[in-house]
């Protein structure tokens, strides 16, 4: 399920990976970006400082995921 993007965090997204129990180096593949992109992105302090292209990335890949496991 896709969240509100006012939920929406570097922080956020690291504990959604998490819960989902996705590894970095699966969510940084789906996502298209390196593994040291996503953790770079994950430790942002927030959504400022993130990369806005890598965030979108990130998210897009996430909602795959969350999809693929409710279809399961």
């Amino acid at each position: 399920m896709p969240i509100k993007i006012s939920d929406r965090s570097p922080a956020a997204d690291r504990d959604r990976r998490e819960r989902l129990g996705i590894s970095v180096d699966d969510l940084a593949i789906r996502a298209g970006i390196t593994a040291q992109e996503l953790t770079t992105y994950e430790q942002a302090k927030s959504e400022a400082d993130a990369n806005p292209a890598t965030a979108m990335k990130v998210v897009d890949a996430l909602d795959a995921f969350e999809t693929e496991q409710g279809e399961q």
